[in-house]
């Protein structure tokens, strides 16, 4: 398969394995945007490219669906998740529903409306009134070999750079800062592990969004609540690996990566039933519970944290098995190679 890539955001790399060649559309406007745009869309008509599959991006979609009478693309959208809902108490605007209409238009003019997992596709085919027959399930894959579990005396040597004693029981958060990941129960949720395991516990939580300056309030002058900020990507698979265990406690979620990130580094994770979180960690997975459960996430927190070595290893030698056969990049290319 012969790929182009169009980057929208950020700084693109120069190339990426497999694919011919990487355009760039960022401008310092939205006029540059634009010109950039339309340039990209008329070069891959004339070079021979008919088929766009796009993660999210609005900008570009109008763009494809403005120019599609001229050129006759494929226009293929991956969305997951339903995250315009709103949070707490907020309400719902006029124009948050006039977004609401624009973004239902715009799913509907698609010749493949891409999700996953599967309990995603009726969520998002009613979410934005898709027909069934455009709808198409595509997984998010993992890179086991680069989230892969430490070996003993690395994952010491981590620990003990990161500050980490190895007596503490240590729970890893990594998602966005914001109210519908669930960030609002960390705190209490921390505390209450604290007040029920008879080792130290620590927290640490990796990100950015709204919620951090409420969780730095918090967690002022507190030893056991390690606030890490944004952290690259190139640097979370030492994390995964010297944690404990992984907390998830969303009330949103579509196909959360972070998920296959813990499970392809094979550490026990506690989360919700959030969107497709079932479908990832698999129906018969122990410590998952119905989304703001919070008593049951400190619960199967606790409970993790009592399993012996043995039942520890198996159960995230059985998560890591399940991340590189479902979700390998081998897989989850076949998936799209059929789609397209």
């Amino acid at each position: 398969m012969d790929v182009i890539a169009l980057v929208e955001r950020g700084t693109p790399p120069a190339q990426l394995p497999g694919v011919r060649k990487v355009i760039s559309t960022v401008g310092p406007s939205r006029v540059t945007r634009l010109v950039r745009v339309l340039s990209a869309i008329r070069w891959c008509a004339r070079a021979g490219y008919r088929t766009y599959f796009l993660r999210y991006s609005r900008f570009l979609l109008v763009m494809l669906i403005l120019t599609y009478p001229f050129f006759r693309h494929r226009i293929f959208l991956w969305r997951s998740g339903t995250a315009d809902l709103m949070d707490g108490d907020r309400r719902r605007t006029v124009r948050h529903r006039l977004e609401d209409l624009f973004g239902t238009l715009l799913a509907r003019c698609v010749h493949g409306f891409v999700t996953g997992p599967e309990s995603m596709v009726p969520i998002m085919r009613a979410r934005w009134q898709v027909p069934a027959h455009r709808m198409r399930l595509l997984y998010n894959d993992i890179d086991s070999d680069r989230f892969a579990p430490l070996p003993p005396a690395v994952r010491q040597e981590t620990r003990r750079r990161l500050g980490w004693d190895e007596t503490e029981f240590v729970v890893l958060f990594v998602h966005r800062l914001s109210f519908r990941r669930g960030t609002r129960l960390l705190v209490p949720y921390l505390d209450a592990v604290r007040a029920e395991l008879d080792r130290p516990v620590r927290l640490v939580v990796v990100g950015d969004g709204p919620d951090r300056s409420y969780l730095e309030r918090l967690g002022r002058d507190r030893a056991d609540l390690h606030l890490m900020g944004p952290v690259p990507n190139r640097k979370l698979p030492s994390l995964y690996g010297a944690a404990d265990c992984f907390v998830m406690p969303s009330y949103e979620e579509g196909f959360p990566r972070v998920l296959l990130e813990a499970m392809s580094t094979a550490v026990p994770l506690v989360t919700t039933r959030a969107g497709g979180s079932a479908d990832v960690v698999g129906s018969g997975y122990p410590f998952l519970c119905d989304v703001g459960d919070l008593p049951a996430l400190i619960r199967m927190t606790i409970e993790v944290a009592r399993l012996t070595d043995s039942e520890r290893d198996a159960l995230g030698a059985r998560m890591r098995e399940r991340a590189q056969q479902r979700f390998s990049p081998q897989h989850v290319a076949g998936m799209l190679e059929d789609i397209l």
